[in-house]
């Protein structure tokens, strides 16, 4: 009886919900197809005309290009799991799927959007990726590499994909920054007029 009432009060609020679908289908779903088909575009272009292990410099002291096929995660984490991360990623993306559905803050729905689609773009490339230089496949193409040593940032290779997901992270930041300065302004006022 209780899991039956539940049921139909979730029914209810997600009638009920402003889902913000003209906002996602107008705004948010051309930034991805865009994004993700960047990333593949890429992706394919650095597989047909680059061997695994090619390096070139695209933009001196600050971009290269060095082709490898990373198995594991970020910052190459769990290189030797490709099962564990594919499932993992399977797990984010898939919740990040209906936070996007059900989220209707239009100021956080971009950021969302950049780190969906790198996700995505990742998750589905591991099915057409080529095999590393050991024959394992499930891998993803990485081929930038920051021409710099800030951070030791000359150390990590990534893709369009994964500067997706950064600069998701870097608007959701500016966004978290933007609500404290106006939370904390909305509080000094009414603080004031007190």
């Amino acid at each position: 009886m209780w899991l039956k009432e539940k049921w139909l009060d979730l029914k209810v609020k997600i009638k009920n919900h402003n889902f913000q679908w003209k906002f996602k289908l107008i705004v948010c779903l051309p930034i991805l197809v865009f994004l993700v088909a960047s990333d593949w575009i890429t992706k394919a272009i650095v597989v047909n005309n680059f061997n695994l292990g090619d390096h070139k410099v695209l933009i001196n002291k600050f971009l290269h290009l060095r082709y490898t096929i990373n198995l594991g995660m970020a910052y190459g984490g769990l290189q030797n799991s490709k099962t564990l991360v594919i499932v993992l990623a399977s797990i984010v993306t898939l919740f990040m799927i209906i936070l996007f559905i059900f989220l209707n803050a239009k100021r956080w729905l971009i950021p969302l959007t950049f780190i969906l689609s790198g996700s995505i773009a990742n998750l589905l490339a591991r099915s057409w990726a080529p095999v590393n230089q050991d024959g394992i496949g499930g891998g993803v193409v990485d081929f930038l590499v920051w021409g710099f040593t800030l951070f030791r940032s000359d150390q990590y290779i990534f893709n369009l994909a994964d500067l997706w997901v950064n600069c998701g992270i870097a608007i959701g930041i500016v966004v978290v920054i933007i609500e404290l300065i106006i939370f904390l302004r909305t509080k000094f006022k009414r603080k004031e007029a007190n």
